[in-house]
């Protein structure tokens, strides 16, 4: 790979590590559930309002599921007998109808049979302020790549700079990540890192993105650099 060539790239992967945080999701069936249905339903925690959603893709077919969460009051008066079961058992409360694009019900239907809630908190990154001192020097190493990470590619600070204990360290192709943390926070960085970066594949096509573990220890370690770092100050004021 030719200099300019490795320059564009880590400038485009710095530029992705700076866009908006909305920027990195789409249909989020987690929040979707946490708006939309929490109000009246648990999952795993007995009923509330309306019925406990755990297992409920095992009970109804997918049709069925995405006819009532549509409109549960059109099921309910065309007769289908679990609708009306279900609608007199819970005190005729009327569940609202949902204006939702197909993608979102599809997605929020696949959501609740993977295991919803329970499966989203198992699967939840540790938040980085649990991360050990040894963590924290394994990101640093990972960072640097001092460690090769377990997928191959080239380190983060191949490409760009992270301020520790007040020195630069690394490279300054990319962006400064020295605040990235606080710019994403814990959760939206964790996906950041998870995914593939175009300098990594400086040294093979094949290389992969971080392990969880991995992608843990090197947010650890910039959240470390965060915090000991200077404020960040706000563009267009003096220092």
């Amino acid at each position: 790979m030719t200099p300019i060539r490795a320059h564009f790239q880590a400038v485009i992967c710095g530029a992705a590590l700076l866009l908006p945080v909305t920027a990195l999701a789409a249909t989020d069936p987690a929040a979707l559930f946490a708006k939309k249905c929490s109000g009246c339903h648990t999952y795993g925690k007995g009923d509330r309002v309306g019925p406990d959603l755990k297992g409920v893709a095992d009970r109804r077919s997918r049709a069925w599921l995405t006819s009532w969460i549509r409109s549960s009051q059109k099921v309910v008066e065309a007769g289908d007998p679990i609708a009306t079961t279900l609608f007199d058992k819970y005190k005729r409360e009327r569940m609202p109808d949902q204006n939702l694009p197909a993608e979102d019900i599809a997605a929020l239907v696949d959501y609740l049979a993977a295991g919803g809630p329970a499966a989203a908190d198992a699967s939840r990154p540790r938040h980085a302020s649990t991360a050990t001192l040894a963590d924290i020097a394994l990101g640093r190493e990972l960072f640097l790549g001092s460690i090769a990470a377990k997928n191959g590619g080239a380190s983060c600070g191949s490409c760009h700079v992270v301020q520790v204990d007040g020195a630069s360290t690394g490279a300054t192709f990319g962006s400064d990540l020295t605040h990235v943390y606080s710019r994403f926070q814990d959760a939206a960085l964790s996906l950041a890192l998870r995914r593939p970066c175009f300098p990594r594949a400086f040294d093979k096509d094949t290389a992969g993105p971080l392990t969880a573990d991995e992608a843990f220890a090197v947010k650890a370690f910039l959240r470390q650099a965060d915090r000991a770092a200077s404020p960040q100050r706000p563009k267009g004021r003096p220092r």
